[in-house]
Order: structure tokens, then sequence, then C-alpha cells
């Protein structure tokens, strides 16, 4: 899939940003005809691109006039460039952007968007205990591309991962989503074409 990505933009021309923007787009459409309690949303961010989808899913909340707040975790210095850019406008739109959570319970939908599909290695120390509070909370769950923690490929967990009760994928079901341990972890998965592009699709 990151292929595809690079294909979509590098030969067919179209923007990274478009993409992330229609990616987020296709979430909260997603969130909005589900049967989710939009009365407070926490959008849980890593540093990668799948971080900037969260980050665009809560600037678009925010806008929609839905109380969104952003847990970010990890280092600003480590930020991919598409992710700095959605954190830039966020602040400009005054999204609440957080570093840390008291009760995880406190919010009505949590959404993950810590690690997409190029996650490689096993997720540990904060991020691990941030994945386990999670899950303890019992709250509602929508997984952004795919649940964290999950090998896109294998779907195996990579040393903890997010319990989803829906994941939003783009383009087509990875297939990690469909073997190993991912039954256990992706709840209801919905399929959302955002224009992503490759000859052999």
């Amino acid at each position: 899939m990151q292929a595809y990505d690079k294909y979509t933009i590098e030969t067919i021309g179209l923007p990274s940003a478009v993409l992330m923007e229609r990616a987020a787009l296709s979430v909260v459409d997603t969130m909005a005809a589900g049967d989710f309690d939009l009365s407070r949303v926490l959008v849980v961010v890593g540093v990668g691109n799948n971080g900037g989808d969260g980050l665009a899913i809560a600037r678009i909340l925010h806008l929609k006039g839905i109380t969104a707040e952003v847990l970010l975790l990890g280092d600003e210095k480590n930020l991919s460039p598409a992710n700095q850019q959605q954190l830039s406008i966020a602040r400009k739109y005054n999204v609440k952007i957080g570093r840390n959570v008291r009760d995880f319970r406190d919010y009505s939908v949590i959404v993950d968007a810590l690690f997409g599909i190029g996650l490689s290695h096993d997720i540990s120390g904060k991020l691990t205990e941030a994945v386990k509070k999670i899950n303890a909370s019992n709250q509602p769950v929508i997984a952004v591309d795919i649940p964290s923690g999950l090998d896109a490929t294998t779907g195996k967990i990579l040393g903890s991962a997010i319990r989803a009760n829906t994941t939003v994928t783009f383009g087509y079901v990875k297939t990690g989503l469909t073997i190993g341990d991912a039954s256990k972890r992706v709840g209801t998965v919905i399929v959302k074409d955002i224009g992503i592009y490759a000859p052999e699709i």
C-alpha cells in the first residue's frame, strides 16, 4: 500500500495533502454515519503520516463544532513532513492538542491514529502503556487504516495493539486485517476509496 501511495503522489501527481484530507474526511463521514457518541472525541496521534491523518480528522471535527481533542504521543522533532504540516494547520484552527490524558474514559469515542501500515517493530515503553490504557477504558475506538500495533501484512500483534470497534481502511483491505490476530483487534472493517491508484490495482 505504501508503494501505491508513492505511485499516486509521485507518478500521478496527486499531492499527499490531498490524499490525507480525503482519508480524514472518509473517517469523519464514517463517524457521522455510524452509531457513535460524538460528544467528546479524543484523537490519539503518533509522529508519522497516520498521525497526520488523525490531526486532520481532529481539525475537521473541530470545525464541525464537535469537541475533539488531540493526544500527541512522540517527540515533535520526529514528525513526518506531512504530520508537521497538519499539526501547524490544527494549531492555527485552535484545535486542543495535549501530551497526556488523565482518564481515557472521559471521552465518548477514541480515534486511533498512532501507527499506520508502516509499523514494523514492537510497540514499547510509554506507547505500550497508552495502548493498554485505551484498551482498558472499554470506550469505542475507531482505527485509522489499521489498529496501531497490528502488522499490516501478517496480522501479528507487535508488542501490543489497539482493540478497535471499527477500522476505516483506505484503498483496499490489507492482508493483516484478515489473518493472524486481526479478528481480536479490527472490529468492523470499512473500506474507503480516497483516490489511491496504481496500475496493478
